[in-house]
């Protein structure tokens, strides 16, 4: 005699990709998205401010700047920093 067997699927385990912008942590279901992607869902809103990826926490060189149209694959603990678009640090 045969036992029935449950044949419920388990749903799929969904992904969180956590990673900081201005040291803010955000959490992230899809870890591949634009430039402009991802200054939406860190709250920056419009296209004055430009994104840096940052090489570790205290990142000396300021960053890397990643253009609205570029493609990012994240990875938990990448770390962003946004700063104004039209900065003139030290500019008279």
């Amino acid at each position: 005699m045969s036992t029935p067997t449950n044949h419920q699927t388990q749903p799929a385990q969904e992904i969180h990709i956590h990673i900081f912008v201005n040291r803010r942590k955000i959490t992230i279901a899809n870890p591949i998205v634009t430039g402009a992607e991802l200054l939406d869902l860190a709250d920056f809103d419009g296209t004055e401010w430009d994104l840096l990826e940052l090489h570790g926490e205290g990142d000396p060189s300021g960053g890397t700047l990643i253009l609205a149209d570029e493609q990012l694959t994240l990875h938990n603990a990448e770390r962003f920093r946004v700063v104004p678009g039209n900065r003139t640090f030290g500019g008279h």
